[in-house]
């Protein structure tokens, strides 16, 4: 046990000391038009890509993400798309991969420690930008995955340091080692901004199945571990698409609301019992919220909505009413199955 932990405790060293620097890109309007910049020098109001009188968005991707890839061109272009943001990407490629020590020690060794790492400094990065003009209040932080605790981090370190961040978006945020006996400690939660909006699209396998925000989302809720409508069943190779599938339903549902706002509106209820119970099938304009951009920062607690098994996903309001059908197949936790590789 103890050469274990000396020799996870060199690897975790050698990560961090070459593990290249984090950046910033800020777009000007399109997706090959931007700046880009240190995460220690981030971009201020007199910066050509940020307009004062627009509120800011800031995205990250997760394990093992990319700058090209599908999650990160989808919510940047969403966004981009509407022309109401400034719109700026944390660009931790590098860092987010697994290299090789391979997946399961790739996300324990590396990423881990470096999404904490980079957080911290992302938060550094946040202070500046609020001291060269920016104002936090306006300033929405979003992430997928273990993307969603690197703006836990970025949040706490503005508040240790006096700033508040208006709003963060956690689209599915990482399970493993954040939640349960193993954890290594909390990542996003809702002392983390102002507002705190967390989509479950996979609890209990790749993302938490806690209810850690100021309001969570449930789509489909059937039980942790279950699986979303049109994702496939069955067992299939650890971070392969298939396996991903559920997991990444929560950035295609909030990519969908930035275009289409009032697709997926969510009924409050204390539980997925009360859910099921009727809680849909007589909602009123009072308690029900929108899941993505339009979410009422006023909301609080739990709410739950089912979506179609395709694009497009919103329902409108018959997604309001709980799925008697929507039993599905449960998978091994994540966590569990993280494990099984480490021995």
């Amino acid at each position: 046990m103890q050469t274990f932990i000396l020799t996870a405790t060199v690897l975790i060293l050698f990560a961090l000391k070459w593990s290249d620097a984090a950046y910033l890109r800020c777009y000007k309007g399109s997706p090959d038009r931007y700046l880009t910049t240190p995460l220690n020098t981030p971009p201020s109001v007199s910066s050509s890509c940020i307009d004062v009188n627009l509120p800011t968005v800031i995205y990250t991707f997760g394990y093992r993400g990319k700058v090209a890839g599908p999650a990160t061109t989808a919510v940047i272009g969403a966004y981009l798309a509407t022309r109401k943001r400034n719109v700026i990407l944390l660009d931790w490629e590098d860092e987010a991969r697994s290299g090789a020590l391979g997946l399961p020690l790739g996300y324990m060794l590396n990423a881990v420690p470096n999404a904490k790492r980079i957080g911290v400094e992302l938060g550094n990065s946040l202070v500046k930008m609020a001291q060269g003009g920016v104002n936090l209040t306006h300033v929405h932080l979003v992430g997928h995955s273990l993307g969603a605790h690197i703006m836990g981090y970025a949040g706490k370190r503005a508040r240790e340091n006096g700033y508040v961040v208006s709003r963060i978006t956690g689209l599915d945020p990482a399970r493993a080692l954040f939640e349960g006996s193993l954890a290594l400690g909390s990542g996003l939660d809702r002392t983390c901004a102002r507002f705190v909006d967390i989509i479950h699209s996979d609890p209990g396998g790749y993302g938490t199945s806690a209810a850690t925000g100021t309001v969570d989302f449930w789509p489909n809720y059937a039980g942790s571990g279950s699986t979303q409508p049109g994702c496939p069943n069955g067992d299939f190779d650890m971070f392969s698409p298939e396996d991903l599938c559920s997991h990444d339903r929560a950035w295609r549902y909030f990519v969908e609301a930035v275009s289409s706002p009032t697709a997926f509106p969510a009924v409050s209820a204390t539980d997925s019992a009360a859910w099921a119970a009727g809680a849909g099938a007589t909602a009123r304009t009072d308690n029900f919220v929108y899941m993505g951009d339009l979410t009422n920062t006023r909301a609080r607690g739990n709410f739950f909505l089912t979506t179609n098994s395709s694009p497009r996903f919103g329902k409108g309001k018959e997604g309001l009413k709980a799925d008697d059908n929507q039993a599905r197949r449960r998978r091994n936790s994540t966590l569990t199955r993280l494990l099984k590789y480490l021995r």
